[in-house]
């Protein structure tokens, strides 16, 4: 059997397994999801109101025209990107997919910075690609060493480089310095990078440096820079997101995409969402004020929180299967870490106050 028609496991992913729940006897509706890292205050009214407004019996628009225009009018303002630089996919999981299909073959080598998202390692190795992985450090808050990825880049010689910024599911941050450390590591090697920005405005205190200004300022290399409106926008029940690149990369990558592969109401959404900056600014102030007080409580509760710039963030406990099976019959979903490779993690995202302190008392009352 070849290395691509291999058995490949599927990723761990947060969010309810709705088979899971049925069989302990509860619905989605009672059970408070800490598990994912989405703005948790919903979308904008204006997304409701659009997507009751799509025409479903027409084919959406193949090309995501408005949406890449509302993209580079609400997104990109300032740059000088074209829309022929932006390819929108179901998802980032999707564009995940389609970037490994595009640039990989069987036995080309693939670099991951870990721990990290699991969708990037299953992508590649359904190609056939072998996998190395550096691995951040537990006793460093799993804080990477940009000179030491860098370094270890031109010792292995990777064809391609995944890097989530600010990363999942530790909230680390690698900033601009430490970040065109990297990428001239991947330019002197000929490796495509590519930068996940699925949680970058969740960062805090705000960054504006992003991985896009490696595309003009490091013309030789091959860069890719994901972004997810699925969940700073709270759209994760409709799967949207784009990829920012050259041209000629988009180009390949649109060449690898299904026709239609992002529907019309997600693309109506998508522009709505987009266009109410107002809203968007008004629940992530709320959220990083939120994230602020849930995790000074973490810390005057004793629990051992791992620092992190985002809002959500790493708690260490004894055993993270059964603390989340634990919490589930309290009604509150958390992420078990395992699949991360972090058995003694869960991961716990910020929602209302009146939320995350019933989940810090049942932490409490666990005793973990």
């Amino acid at each position: 059997m070849s290395k691509r028609t291999a058995k490949v496991e599927q990723p761990v992913h947060g969010a309810f397994d709705y088979a899971e729940l049925e069989s302990l006897g509860l619905h989605p509706e009672e059970v408070i999801d800490f598990s994912v890292n989405s703005n948790p205050y919903g979308p904008s009214p204006r997304v409701r109101e659009a997507v009751a407004n799509v025409a479903l019996d027409r084919y959406p628009d193949r090309t995501c025209l408005e949406l890449k225009r509302a993209i580079l009018d609400y997104e990109l303002d300032g740059t000088r990107l074209p829309l022929a630089a932006l390819v929108c996919g179901n998802g980032t999981a999707e564009l995940i997919w389609t970037i490994a299909h595009a640039s990989l073959k069987p036995g080309m080598k693939v670099a991951i910075i870990g721990p990290t998202f699991g969708e990037y390692h299953t992508a590649c190795l359904a190609m056939g690609a072998t996998i190395i992985e550096y691995r951040a450090c537990a006793s460093m808050h799993f804080q990477p060493d940009s000179e030491e990825i860098a370094t270890w880049i031109g010792e292995e010689h990777p064809s391609l480089v995944w890097l989530c910024n600010p990363n999942n599911p530790t909230g680390t941050w690698i900033g601009q310095e430490e970040m065109f450390l990297v990428a001239e590591a991947c330019q002197k090697n000929a490796a495509m990078l590519v930068v996940d920005e699925a949680y970058w405005r969740f960062v805090s205190p705000r960054e504006e440096f992003s991985a896009r200004e490696l595309i003009e300022a490091l013309p030789g290399l091959e860069v890719v820079v994901l972004r997810s409106l699925t969940k700073d926008f709270s759209l994760a029940g409709l799967r949207l997101g784009y990829a920012i690149a050259t041209e000629e990369t988009a180009r390949r990558l649109n060449a690898h995409l299904p026709s239609w592969n992002v529907n019309g109401v997600a693309q109506a959404a998508g522009v709505a969402a987009l266009s109410d900056r107002v809203y968007l600014e008004t629940t992530l102030q709320a959220l990083m004020t939120e994230r602020t007080a849930f995790f000074q409580a973490l810390v005057h509760g004793n629990l051992k929180s791992v620092p992190s710039r985002t809002h959500f963030c790493l708690l260490a406990v004894e055993n993270a299967h059964n603390v989340r099976q634990q919490l589930l019959t309290r009604k509150m979903l958390v992420r078990d870490c395992t699949s991360f490779g972090l058995p003694h993690c869960i991961r716990i995202a910020t929602r209302s106050a009146g939320e995350w302190q019933g989940l810090l008392a049942a932490l409490q009352e666990m005793n973990i």
